[in-house]
């Protein structure tokens, strides 16, 4: 070595490491932005997953309009993440009231988790509701 040293350290508040990675406020939250068409695939699990929840009528009708409204968001060149994360707060939230969140199995929190963190800062209140 030639002399020179490093020293590694905390990084503390929003870090953008460059195209692709984001480290967000000392959470291990990394935002993936290459293929938005992956998260799509989250969003239609999550579709499959609720025929497996315990739902009212209403409760399954309210829930799918605002997964669809997700879905709506992110479908696009360019996505709205901050659509996207409104609705599929309103979504978590809902099925969080309806008392079925709790005991929703790996693929629900698993896609729910999946999708707020690629969407990013705009979704951390999802991810708090997990």
């Amino acid at each position: 070595m030639n002399g020179d040293s490093y020293r590694f350290g905390d990084v503390h508040g929003p870090v953008n490491a460059g195209s692709g990675q984001q480290y967000v406020a000392g959470r291990d939250q990394t935002v993936c932005q290459a293929d938005h068409r992956r998260v799509l695939s989250e969003v239609a699990s999550l579709r499959q997953a609720m025929d497996e929840l315990r739902l009212t009528a209403q409760e399954r009708r309210s829930a799918e309009g605002e997964l669809r409204a997700v879905g709506d968001a992110l479908d696009r060149d360019e996505p709205d993440r901050e659509g996207a994360a409104r609705h599929l707060e309103t979504f978590t939230t809902r099925l969080r009231e309806a008392g079925v969140l709790a005991s929703a199995g790996a693929s629900v929190v698993g896609a729910l988790n999946s999708i707020a963190h690629w969407l990013g800062p705009s979704a951390a209140s999802v991810l708090a509701l997990l």
